[in-house]
Parts: structure tokens; C-alpha cells; sequence
């Protein structure tokens, strides 16, 4: 999202109620209620401050050991028949009282609404933002027939009786679900009402839209919670995540890209010839937020006004993968450059700016934008295992392809760039990791060098695209995030002897 705004999340929680006692102190499959809505709001991407208006000290110290920050509401504020913007206002006075502090949005969560997590939040933040919008609330699609009471009969509201419809014919309601509520600052103090002005609609999915006030919702919430708790593949997952791609219409590239963008991930895809990217676009558009710069990565400024369209699309940049690689028919297809001694010089120097000087400079603009977001950000620089051990050049022998040098110095070069970075961004929450592998068996490989480069690992095998779809995951999800200055190495064992 561009232009990062200051948004204040809060949360009303009250110690009593009236349906379920302590409501929101309740435990749903072992948890109290408030942990989801707060932890929902501490994860969110574009939530700056979280804070729990209650007047119980139980929620008191529930909500600081989870993070949030607490504001004592006034008794005369937490009973039955309180409403909400008084409690709001009051935050808000507290706060500009104590800290001269206003945010620019106000977002209101309530924590009977456990399913909402914090990719609504951060998609309803965006809709907001893209929309222009002055508040907008959180909905679900219904097509129940109402009607209401009239003296001592009924009547409908929502269809004529005479002109009943199929199911399937009825046009979709939008009913108010209560999970999310966002409203600019200054309309608020003005207006005095959660939403104003010109408002927009946020649609979450019925079977996530439950809003507990009975012991019943209650234990269904916990059926569908208690169903979904083995969620390992969670900790996996890249969904939403804004991933920059080098050498996307590469071999590797356009695995990798596709890998990532079938588990929902959104894409920069990065590529001096982009016509795989492109295909890649066409086909995943429809369902995922993806993008195609044709790029030059030897040129320094082409790379920097190609990061200014990504930031300005995107908005923020969760994971880079740097992964191109200088590739010419004069390195890799020459038989004279088996003599070191005549390798050109300008090679020497092509292979450095693509996998070095580019290198740096994505990182640079990347973790310009990393060092702004809560939850910094992954790099992954994508190395060799001719970055870590000698080629073993008897394998290229009456070959028609060769390894240049420069390929194996820059490759080397990588692993310390990674370790620099590491441990000067850590702080930031910003983790960055080489990811080392080995050559992938295609039909241009004569059956000879296959077999040749096989017999160096432990499988016996070149390695086949879909090895390094689980790696490369795992580097972009929440799975490595105590991972960092680390070399995954995934060669089959080539560099373990």
C-alpha cells in the first residue's frame, strides 16, 4: 500500500456481559476471546498501535502479555447498555491528552469476532486506500428473505411474496458483520459515529463472519477453530505476501514464480526478457496481484526506477529473491574459455554487474522499504555449489558448454553479502539467507554430461525442478523467520563429501 498511514487498532473489551458472562474472557479451544482479536490486530501489516479499552484488570494483563497496550475505562463506560463511540473518544481524548498523539484512520475490532485475522484487516486497509474512502465496514453476502413485525402481523421487507424467486435468482444482501469498522480520525471527532461520510463495503466470507453474543456461537466458533488447529501448513504459507523475482522467465525463475504465485503469493516478476513473466501474468491476473518489468539488470538505473514502480504498485515489499544470473552464449558455449588464460575481460566484468552490482543494489532498495514495515522482510540471494567447491571440469569434457569463471567467483561473492546483511538488518526484522543449489537436468544436457554431473552427488541424479519447491518456500514463509545469514544448501549432497 503506498503512503503508509498511522492507524490506530482498538479494541473494546469489557469484563461483563450480558448473553455469555465474562464473554470475553471465555476460552475458545483453550485460548481466551480477546487473544484472537488482538493478536489478529498485532499481526496486521499496516496496524501501527494496538490498544484494549477495559475496565477489568484480568484483560488488563491478558492484553500487555499478548502486546497490546491498555487504556483503563471508566466504570461508567463498561456497563450492559454503553455504546461504543463514548468508549472510542474516550481512547482517543486519552490519548491526545497524554501524548499529543491522533492517528489518521481509527480502526474499531471487536473481539466477538474471533475468525477476523489479520489478512481482512489488511485487505479492508487497502480497499480503503485504493477506494478513497471516508469509513468503510466489514460485511457478509446473505440472501435471507426478511421480514419485520407490524402491529400483530408480519410483513416482508426484502422480497415480494408474489414474486417469489428461486434461491439461485436472489439477489445477494450485504449484512453488517461487526468484525472490522475504519473511519478516518478527523470525521470521527466530527461526526461522532464509527462511520461517516462516504462508505465502502469489506465482503469476508459468511462461515468467517460469526459474531459470538450466544453460548452456542460460542461452541461452534470452537468446532471450526478446534477443526482447523493443526495448521503446520499455515506457518508454510505465502499467501498475500509481495514477492520481487529476478531472472523470472529463467528455468529456475518461472518455477520459482509459479511456485509461489499457485499458493497465492502477489509478484514483481523481474526479467530482461520477459515473455514467460508474461504468459505467467496472463494466466494467474484473475486471482493474484501480479506484475511484469522488463529490466535490464546490468544498468543500475533501470533497476532503481524499476524498484519505484513495484513500491508504487505494491506498496511494500515482503520477500526479494534475487535469482538472475548473467548468461551468454559467449560464457557458457565457447571451448576456447576452457583456458582461463583467455577468458575475456569484459565477461569477467558482465558477470559481476548482473550477479553482484545487481544484486546489491536490490538489496539496497528493497531493505529501504523492509526497514519501514513492522515485520521487516526476507532476502534470499540464490548461490551455486559451484559457489562453494571447485567445478570439477572433467564433467564438461567434449562438451559444448562450459563454466566461466566469473559465474563461480560471483557465485562465492553471494555468501558473504548474506551474512553482512543479516546481521546489520536483524534488528529490523529482516532476515536474509543464500539459497544454494545445483544444476537441473533438462533436454539440452546431452544423456553423457547428465550422467557425468549426476555421479558427483549422492542421488546420482541431476536435480529436477520440483526440488527446489519446498526450499524455496520455506524461505519465503514464516517457516525460516529465525533463520538468517544461513546457506541452504539443496544439492543432493554434491558439496557434503
Amino acid at each position: 500500500m503506498q503512503n503508509p498511514m498511522n492507524v490506530l487498532a482498538i479494541i473494546p473489551a469489557r469484563g461483563g456481559s450480558k448473553g455469555i458472562p465474562r464473554k470475553n474472557l471465555r476460552l475458545l479451544n483453550g485460548n481466551p476471546l480477546i487473544k484472537y482479536t488482538i493478536e489478529s490486530a498485532l499481526q496486521s501489516k499496516y496496524v501501527t498501535r494496538t490498544i484494549v479499552s477495559t475496565e477489568n484488570k484480568q484483560i488488563m494483563r491478558i492484553s500487555k502479555s499478548l502486546g497490546a497496550e491498555v487504556i483503563q475505562r471508566p466504570k461508567i463506560l463498561a456497563n450492559d447498555n454503553s455504546p461504543l463511540e463514548p468508549v472510542i473518544h474516550h481512547v482517543l481524548d486519552h490519548l491526545k491528552r497524554k501524548e499529543n498523539y491522533a492517528p489518521e484512520l481509527i480502526i474499531l475490532l471487536q473481539p466477538t469476532s474471533p475468525l477476523r485475522n489479520a489478512n481482512h484487516i489488511d485487505e479492508s486497509i487497502v480497499q480503503f486506500k485504493q477506494k478513497k474512502l471516508d469509513s468503510i465496514l466489514s460485511v457478509s453476502e446473505s440472501k435471507a428473505l426478511v421480514w419485520k413485525k407490524q402491529s400483530s402481523h408480519i410483513v416482508p421487507i426484502t422480497y415480494e411474496p408474489q414474486n417469489r424467486q428461486n434461491r439461485q435468482n436472489i439477489n445477494d444482501k450485504l449484512l453488517e458483520n461487526g468484525a472490522i469498522y475504519i473511519t478516518k480520525y478527523d470525521l470521527f471527532k466530527k461526526n461522532n459515529c464509527r462511520i461517516s461520510g462516504k462508505i465502502g463495503y469489506y465482503k469476508m466470507p459468511s462461515e468467517m463472519s460469526y459474531e459470538i453474543d450466544k453460548q452456542y456461537e460460542l461452541e461452534l466458533v470452537e468446532k471450526i477453530i478446534g477443526a482447523d488447529t493443526p495448521k503446520l501448513d499455515d506457518v508454510f504459507s505465502v499467501r498475500g505476501k509481495n514477492v520481487v523475482l529476478t531472472g523470472a522467465s529463467g528455468l529456475l525463475g518461472s518455477h520459482y514464480a509459479r511456485t509461489l504465485l499457485e499458493r497465492g503469493a502477489n509478484m514483481a516478476l523481474i526479467d530482461h526478457y520477459p515473455h514467460i513473466s508474461n504468459s505467467l501474468k496472463k494466466e494467474f491476473q484473475s486471482t493474484n496481484n501480479v506484475e511484469v518489468y522488463k529490466c535490464d539488470l546490468s544498468k543500475p538505473n533501470e533497476i532503481i526506477n524499476t524498484f519505484k514502480k513495484i513500491k508504487k504498485k505494491f506498496g511494500r515489499i515482503d520477500t526479494l529473491i534475487n535469482n538472475a544470473a548473467y548468461v551468454s552464449s559467449k560464457t557458457f558455449h565457447i571451448k576456447n574459455f576452457k583456458n582461463y588464460e583467455m577468458h575475456p575481460f569484459q565477461q569477467w566484468k558482465n558477470a559481476f554487474k548482473v550477479n553482484v552490482d545487481a544484486v546489491h543494489i536490490c538489496c539496497q532498495e528493497s531493505l529501504k522499504s523492509m526497514k519501514n514495515q513492522k515485520d521487516g522482510g526476507s532476502i534470499i540471494n540464490i548461490s551455486s555449489n559451484y559457489g562453494l567447491v571447485s567445478p570439477t571440469f572433467d564433467t564438461y569434457k567434449d562438451e559444448k558448454l562450459w563454466t566461466p569463471p566469473g559465474y563461480a567467483v560471483t557465485k562465492s561473492a553471494i555468501l558473504n553479502l548474506t551474512r553482512y546483511i543479516a546481521h546489520l538488518y536483524g534488528r529490523h526484522n529482516i532476515r536474509c539467507n543464500t539459497f544454494t543449489l545445483s544444476g537441473v537436468a533438462t533436454k539440452n544436457l546431452s544423456k553423457k554430461f547428465q550422467k557425468r554431473y549426476g555421479d558427483l552427488n549422492a542421488f546420482g541424479r541431476m536435480a529436477k525442478l520440483e526440488d527446489y519447491t519446498g526450499p524455496i518456500v520455506f524461505l519465503c514463509s514464516d517457516a525460516s523467520r529465525y533463520m538468517t545469514g544461513a546457506n541452504l544448501i539443496v544439492d543432493g549432497g554434491w558439496t557434503s563429501r
